[in-house]
């Protein structure tokens, strides 16, 4: 047999094959993708003992739930909501459009803002600088009443564009799966109704995160805004005190009475992205009546440490890391799609197995199945394979 028939055989073989069991850990090629929803899925670990009322930490990368907890309880989310607007703005307004601002987006001092000026006039790009790095409430309600006011066919007042907005973002939020979600203003002021999950948080967050604009700006901790009317323009700090301190790479802090203190942070292990997010961490008061949120940031430090405390970060391109799997993927001519980790619980490390689905063998370099990672027989996660030759 010379070696195109013996390649066509192979990949005939691959393709009948129902069930094949490889060395050492190896759970199997599958020619049928197994429904996800019949896999019991890796329950992710207890948080470290933290003040906040609610936790989700996962890795975006290789999609693994790593902490939770009260994941799925709809709860004041604060500024968090500033993401879902962000995400509606980018999705429905030009950058370089110029909005000027009206009495109507000014807001109390006792509000987070900008300290925006009526009459000026800033782009819709400066606004979301505005919005995200001081969480500025004046530039955030510019911004939704400049795109409600242009999804409604005839002109509206301020008001009437707001509520257009808010709806807008109700919308977005169901189409992104965050279904505990339901949102009364753009700006996360306490109100009746207006709830997050912190899994929610860690949906909108993943996809607003694929916007290269929303992850330079929750990555930059000052900014100068211009503006028509101040020579200086407007000068704009971070309130996240860990993207100062460069423990993270973004993204949102919030804080209201009803909310509590909350931080949705992303940061990097190796080539992998992960998203925590923490709601209702404790709020004090300090001797001179001063209000101090500096628990979120606590608790998320302890966060931190346990993601690289308490899991292991494997490389399954690396021979020998995952038992069998490099020997496997060559063997059916496939290769990893991605350079990224496999999070695994470093007390379950030693029982790790992987599974690899395949579909008929295709052309190079288009997908060609995927490969499980298990814990035991829970699912981890899931990294897709690529077809080589």
């Amino acid at each position: 047999m010379g070696p195109t028939q013996y390649l066509g055989a192979r990949r005939l073989l691959r393709a009948a094959l129902l069930v094949i069991f490889g060395v050492g850990r190896v759970f199997g090629v599958l020619l049928r993708q197994t429904q996800a929803a019949e896999i019991p899925r890796y329950e992710p670990m207890a948080p470290p003992p933290i003040s906040a009322e609610a936790v989700f930490v996962t890795d975006l990368s290789s999609g693994t739930e790593l902490f939770a907890m009260n994941a799925d309880a709809p709860l004041p989310p604060a500024s968090l909501t500033k993401i879902v607007s962000a995400l509606v703005v980018l999705e429905r307004a030009k950058l370089d459009d110029a909005i000027e601002i009206l009495e109507d987006d000014l807001v109390s001092p006792e509000e987070s803002q900008v300290g925006l000026k009526a009459g000026d006039r800033l782009t819709v790009r400066d606004l979301l600088f505005g919005m995200l790095i001081p969480s500025g409430n004046d530039a955030t309600l510019a911004l939704a009443r400049h795109v409600g006011a242009s999804a409604v066919d005839e002109p509206v007042s301020a008001e009437r564009a707001v509520e257009e907005f808010v709806a807008l973002m109700n919308g977005k939020a169901t189409t992104l799966g965050a279904t505990a979600s339901r949102f009364a203003n753009p700006t996360g002021i306490d109100s009746d109704g207006h709830v997050m999950s912190a899994k929610d948080i860690a949906v909108v967050t993943a996809a607003a995160l694929q916007d290269p604009l929303f992850s330079e700006i929750v990555g930059t901790s000052s900014a100068v805004l211009s503006s028509e009317v101040l020579p200086e323009g407007y000068s704009v700090t971070t309130t996240n005190v860990l993207l100062t301190e460069g423990a993270v790479t973004g993204v949102k802090t919030g804080t209201t009475a009803r909310a509590g203190g909350c931080l949705v942070t992303s940061f990097a292990v190796g080539p992998n992205t992960v998203v925590s997010v923490v709601l209702g961490s404790e709020i004090a008061e300090s001797a001179d009546g001063l209000q101090n949120n500096t628990a979120r940031f606590a608790d998320t430090r302890a966060i931190l440490d346990a993601v690289r405390e308490e899991y292991v970060w494997l490389d399954p391109d690396s021979p020998g890391e995952v038992s069998g799997l490099v020997e496997e993927l060559s063997v059916w001519e496939v290769d990893l799609g991605t350079d990224d980790l496999v999070p695994v619980p470093a007390a379950n490390a030693e029982e790790v197995r992987y599974r690899l689905v395949l579909a008929p063998p295709t052309e190079p370099p288009n997908p060609a199945g995927h490969v499980q990672f298990y814990v035991g027989t829970r699912l981890l996660s899931e990294l897709p394979a690529l077809q080589t030759r």
